[in-house]
C-alpha cells in the first residue's frame, strides 16, 4: 500500500533541510565561523564548493549566510574567486547571486556575470519568506544585482581556519602553495585513495581548466613529489603520500590524511533534491506522476551521484508508484553521505 506517502515526502523535505543546515554549520564551525556546533569530520572541506552550497541552503538561515560572508571577508587571501566562478556553473544558483557575493567582498565583478544578469523588474529576495518577510534597509550591493536583503553588517567574529583540524587540510595546502591549481591538485591526489587519477578527473574535481591542471601535474612530476604512469593511452597520477605526510607533519598518511569527498558533485545533487522536494511535497499529483518526476530527477543527477560514490542504478529498476520508497531511500543515502555526528548545540543558535 502506498497510501500516506505524501506525508513522508513532506517529512523528508524538512529532515533534508534540517540536516543540510546542520551539516553546513558544522563545516563552517570547523573552518572558523562563530557557531556553537561541535563535531569533527574525517574529510577535507572544499572551500569554494562549500561557499556555493551555503548560498543555496542559507536562504533558510540568514545568520548562516551572513556569517559566511563575514568569514569570506576575513579569509579572502585563501580563497580563489576564479575557481568559485568556475564551479558556480555546476550549481543550481543564479549567477547574479554569486556576482553579488563576490562584489560584496570586494572582488571585481566578472564580465560573464555582468552580461548574463538581465536584472528583473522587481527585486528577488535572498532569503525565504518564512524566515525574512520584509526588509527595512536593503543592501546596496545586492540590490545592484536585483536581490533584496537587509544591509550586510559584518559580525567580525570569524577567525582563521585551525590548521590542526583535519577538515581544514585544504587551507593548510593553500598557505603552502597559494589558493591556485597546485594546492587543489595536491589535495585531490593526497586524499583520493582509490587508485591513480587521470588529468581529466583531477581537472573536474579541481575546478580548473585541464590545460592548467596538466601543466601543474607536469611540474609536480618533475619535482618528484607526484608519480605518473601510463595506462593505455592515458597518463595517471598518484602522490607519494608518506613523503607528503612527513612534509606536512601529520603523521602516517594512512592514519591522518583526510578522506576524499567529491563535493563538486555531491553538493549540486543535494541542492537539486531539496529543490525538487520543495516543489513537489505539497503537490496534488498522483503517486504515479510523482514517482515519474522523482525518477526523472534521479536520472538527471545520476552522474553526479555516481561521482560522489552513490550507486542509484538498482533503485531505478522500480516502476510506477513503487519508485517513491526507493527515491526516499536515495535521499536518505545522500544525507548519510554527509556524515551525521552528535551535535552539542544547534548551529542556528550559535553565539
Amino acid at each position: 500500500m502506498l497510501l500516506g506517502l505524501r506525508m513522508p515526502l513532506s517529512e523528508i523535505r524538512e529532515k533534508a533541510w534540517r540536516e543540510l543546515l546542520d551539516f553546513t554549520w558544522r563545516q563552517w564551525a570547523q573552518a572558523g565561523v562563530s557557531a556553537s556546533v561541535e563535531g569533527a569530520d574525517r574529510w577535507a572541506i572544499d572551500p569554494e564548493a562549500l561557499i556555493l552550497f551555503t548560498l543555496a541552503v542559507a536562504k533558510r538561515d540568514p545568520r548562516l549566510f551572513d556569517e559566511t560572508l563575514d568569514w569570506m571577508a576575513a579569509n579572502r587571501g585563501i580563497l580563489n574567486m576564479q575557481r568559485l566562478r568556475n564551479l558556480s556553473r555546476r550549481f543550481p544558483l543564479d549567477p547574479r547571486l554569486v556576482g553579488a557575493v563576490t562584489a560584496w567582498i570586494g572582488d571585481p565583478v566578472p564580465a560573464l556575470i555582468l552580461e548574463e544578469r538581465d536584472l528583473p523588474s522587481g527585486e528577488v529576495p535572498v532569503f525565504s519568506r518564512d524566515v525574512l518577510s520584509f526588509v527595512r534597509e536593503p543592501d546596496p550591493v545586492f540590490a545592484e544585482y536585483g536581490y533584496i536583503r537587509p544591509r550586510v553588517v559584518r559580525s567580525g567574529k570569524s577567525g582563521e581556519p585551525d590548521l590542526k583540524v583535519r577538515a581544514n587540510f585544504a587551507f593548510q595546502l593553500r598557505h603552502l602553495f597559494g589558493p591556485g591549481s597546485r594546492s587543489e591538485v595536491i589535495r585531490i591526489l593526497l586524499t583520493f585513495t582509490d587508485g591513480p587519477l587521470d588529468a581529466a578527473r583531477i581537472s573536474d574535481e579541481a575546478g580548473f581548466a585541464k590545460r592548467n591542471v596538466s601543466a601543474t601535474l607536469a611540474s609536480l612530476v618533475a619535482a618528484k613529489v607526484v608519480k605518473a604512469r601510463w595506462s593505455g593511452n592515458e597518463r595517471h597520477f598518484i602522490a607519494y603520500r608518506d613523503k607528503w605526510a612527513t612534509l606536512l607533519e601529520i603523521g602516517p598518511s594512512q592514519k591522518f590524511l583526510p578522506e576524499f569527498i567529491s563535493w563538486v558533485h555531491l553538493f549540486p545533487a543535494c541542492l537539486e533534491v531539496v529543490d525538487w522536494l520543495d516543489r513537489m511535497s505539497e503537490t496534488e499529483e498522483s503517486d504515479y506522476l510523482l514517482s515519474s518526476h522523482a525518477r526523472d530527477l534521479i536520472n538527471r543527477i545520476a552522474p553526479d551521484l555516481t561521482m560522489a560514490g552513490l550507486d542509484v542504478s538498482p533503485n531505478l529498476s522500480d516502476h510506477g508508484a513503487a519508485y517513491l520508497p526507493a527515491f526516499i531511500g536515495t535521499v536518505d543515502s545522500l544525507l548519510a553521505k554527509l556524515g551525521t555526528v552528535p551535535l552539542s548545540g544547534h548551529g542556528r543558535q550559535g553565539g
